[in-house]
């Protein structure tokens, strides 16, 4: 019952907004919430081995490439 007593608790505007802003924190982290913010993803990009790739024909790259 602590759990459903708790929620029963009344607060202010602002105190339900620091509860929301640190919960989003939790959940997706400073630097993802900053970067999703920003509109600055975070690009991994994989280098792969052209040589492999060089000759002519179907199938010879990979799709993007």
């Amino acid at each position: 019952m602590q759990v459903r007593d708790s929620l029963n608790v009344e607060v202010t505007r602002k105190q339900f907004l620091q509860y929301m802003a640190s919960a989003l924190l939790m959940l997706f982290g400073l630097d993802n919430l900053i970067s999703l913010l920003t509109g600055n993803a975070h690009v991994i990009h994989h280098i792969s081995d052209r040589t492999n790739s060089m000759s002519e024909g179907f199938g010879a790259r990979k799709f993007g490439e």
